[in-house]
């Protein structure tokens, strides 16, 4: 953007002066450029940016939190003039480009210096803040420069009549009666919201944001159940500052639980093995706190793929694998067999099984033999020279839609990349049972959930078998898999951000939601293990279930949409899977005391429940006929408060140096009862609140309360 756009954005966005007092600022302004010897056109540094900015806010009267005044003020003087001042701790945040105690001194800074791992470089005038500053302050790179007497990265937060911080005070913000309570760590700018240039992985900001909007943010670290660690996700963050800081200014809140109770995000391949952090300075600090990761590897295998960062990154029964989300996982979410669309567009499920990707490295066309070990654990090449040559197996490196794809399979396989994997979900979440071929890998929201009863968990040293095992399930079998299935997915996408999955999605067991759960069910039963909590808490156990509250269990709705095959004989009840830890024992691992429950697939198995087998064609021509009955039926899927329907058309990033969307465009783009971003320019696109419950305009506290 050169001068002349900055000049017309802050015209727009936030001066709004009549033309004749617009064109004398502007004149003025190009007078004090031309007489500083720089050239109209465009900005150099952060600071010619900014300085339009500062040059307008100066000839504008902005509002001031109830009961401010300058006097009372905790910070240096001036420092709302170009800062924010935090009023609980006397500090004065200055956006990226400006230093100093009262932010007055430039910072002759470029965003390159912040952005990293090759993250793009924009010039910050137009990128997005956390809830938007929530009406009570300016935008500016991430910035939010608050009216005089609001602070917090939001502007949420004032000092009430009794000094005491109060949250987004004269906006009804409601707090979530059953908690938990949770504390942002509102940490110095430069720590984290300098560096929102470059988010791939948006999971710590859309947590971010949604803590407050689902009524769990507490201002008083007191009360709070949890103490959540807000930065921009991978790579960019500067941690060491961060956990030094909490040791400087909240060790008191460490030290109640050795930081056991404090959450971080590592969206990163290898979760903890991925450190933002030096390891040597900060990695006592972080082996205490729950790390939220979507990499749950428990066993050191470094040495058998050669790879150093393939140890044992999650830590049972402390961290959890949340599911990955990100912007191009969600675009193909429409395929899904219970989308409202299969009415007039049905998934016709011919493939008995399918994947699609690199073999041997991210981004690779290279095939087998892999240059390395640690690409999937050589899972992928190894299902490639098995099976890409078997009838009713789809096994390619590209496919041209990869939702489709994945729905008109009737097994999917999900194997892991560099690190973690998204075809876990992404097959859940389509309709398509995965199969997990994954020795010491916990799923996401393992042991919570139990993968092998809606999927096919094979351990590695049976993947030979792999062909004989899918084609060994009977038809009951893979139904009653489905029924399971349906829950599943809603527990595993982030509905309630991005949009429903079918007609009648009310995110109440959507991904954000299980996590609140999860966390609550570990504060109300402390020291009791992740796999038994839902045996002490009934009511755990029946949002796991998909059971509203006293409603019949989402299953049974969902047996009346796949169908269960009621003209085919039904077997005998199949005998009980084998204890996953009973059939791997490669590695010194505790995985019998922190998975007791995970069960795998064998052909043993198999044998034992069917004789020698299912009746599955070779070409899975038949299976046609058990995905109509997979497709969904509105009508039978509708209940209260439904959220608008998913639009993976209206997931992109726009670009900062184009306009944003007409509402024409957005018209075209978006289909009935669909969800479309309000700020095409947020970081996967959340809608204001981290929420597509939040409406259009106005305050995040009008967010419906999922949880």
């Amino acid at each position: 953007m050169n001068l002349d756009e900055i000049f017309q954005y802050w015209q727009k966005q936030y001066g709004k002066w009549p033309e004749e007092e617009y064109k004398k600022y502007l004149e003025e302004y190009q007078g004090q450029v031309a007489k500083a010897g720089r050239q109209w056109g465009l900005p150099k540094t952060d600071e010619e940016a900014l300085d339009v900015y500062y040059f307008l806010r100066s000839r504008t009267k902005v509002p001031t939190a109830p009961g401010w005044s300058a006097d009372k003020d905790k910070c240096a003087p001036g420092c709302t003039v170009h800062g924010t001042c935090n009023q609980e701790l006397g500090r004065c945040d200055c956006p990226r480009g400006r230093t100093g105690a009262d932010c007055s001194t430039p910072l002759a800074t470029s965003c390159r210096q912040y952005c990293q791992h090759e993250g793009q470089c924009i010039r910050f005038i137009r990128e997005w803040c956390i809830n938007e500053c929530n009406g009570r302050g300016t935008c500016m790179g991430g910035f939010c420069h608050c009216w005089p007497g609001y602070y917090g990265t939001d502007c949420s937060l004032s000092l009430d009549s009794q000094g005491r911080p109060e949250l987004l005070e004269g906006q009804g913000y409601r707090p979530n009666p059953r908690g938990p309570k949770i504390y942002i760590y509102e940490f110095p700018p430069e720590y984290h919201v300098w560096t929102l240039t470059w988010v791939d992985r948006p999971l710590n900001i859309m947590l971010w944001e949604r803590f407050t909007s689902l009524g769990l943010r507490t201002a008083d670290p007191e009360e709070a159940d949890y103490f959540f660690l807000a930065g921009c996700g991978r790579g960019c963050n500067r941690w060491d500052d961060k956990f030094q800081y909490i040791m400087d200014h909240y060790s008191k809140y460490w030290n109640r639980r050795q930081g056991r109770d404090h959450l971080m995000t590592q969206p990163g391949d290898w979760g903890r093995c991925e450190p933002s952090w030096s390891p040597a300075k900060s990695g006592a600090f972080v082996a205490n706190l729950t790390l939220l990761s979507h990499w749950g590897i428990t066993a050191d295998r470094s040495k058998e793929v050669d790879h150093p960062l393939f140890k044992a990154c999650h830590i049972p029964n402390q961290d959890i694998v949340v599911p990955p989300q990100c912007p191009d996982l969600y675009n193909i979410f429409e395929h899904n067999v219970w989308h409202p669309d299969r009415r007039t567009k049905p998934v016709h499920k011919t493939v008995l099984a399918s994947v699609a990707g690199s073999l041997c490295a991210w981004n690779s066309n290279d095939e087998p033999p892999c240059p390395n070990k640690f690409y999937s654990f050589g899972v992928r090449a190894a299902l490639w020279e098995l099976l890409r040559d078997k009838p009713g197996f789809h096994i390619t490196k590209r496919v041209p839609n990869q939702g489709i794809s994945i729905a008109e399979s009737e097994f999917c396989f999900a194997p892991t990349g560099a690190g973690w994997g998204k075809r876990a979900v992404m097959s859940t979440t389509l309709g398509c049972i995965p199969v997990i071929i994954s020795d010491y890998v916990a799923q996401p929201y393992e042991p919570f959930l139990n993968w092998n009863d809606f999927g096919v968990w094979i351990p590695e040293a049976h993947m030979k078998d792999t062909e004989a095992i899918l084609r060994g399930f009977t038809p009951e079998q893979k139904a009653e898999k489905m029924v399971k299935l349906y829950c599943a997915s809603r527990h595993l996408a982030w509905t309630s951000v991005f949009g429903g999955l079918y007609a009648g999605d009310t995110g109440q067991f959507d991904a954000m939601a299980t996590l609140v759960r999860i966390l609550r069910a570990r504060r109300d039963h402390p020291g009791v293990p992740d796999h038994q909590l839902a045996q002490v808490d009934p009511d755990f156990a029946d949002f796991l279930a998909c059971k509203a509250s006293g409603a019949a269990a989402a299953g049974a709705a969902a047996s009346a949409v796949i169908g269960t095959h009621t003209s085919m004989q039904r077997q005998p009840p199949a005998p009980p899977l084998p204890r996953a830890h009973d059939v791997i024992k490669a590695h010194d691992s505790k995985e019998h005391e922190w998975f007791p429950e995970r069960t795998v697939t064998t052909m043993a198995w198999i044998h034992a429940a069917n004789g020698q087998g299912g009746d599955q064609p070779a070409d899975g021509a038949k299976s046609d006929d058990a995905g109509k009955k997979a497709l969904a039926k509105e009508d039978e899927l509708q209940i209260s408060g439904p959220l608008c329907l998913h639009n993976g058309r209206g997931l992109f990033y726009a670009s900062h140096d184009q306009p944003e969307p007409t509402d024409d465009v957005i018209k075209h783009i978006r289909g009935p009862e669909q969800c479309m971003p309000l700020n095409l320019n947020r970081p996967g696109n959340f809608f204001r609140g981290g929420s597509v419950t939040c409406p259009p305009a106005g305050p995040i506290t009008k967010c419906a309360v999922l949880v």
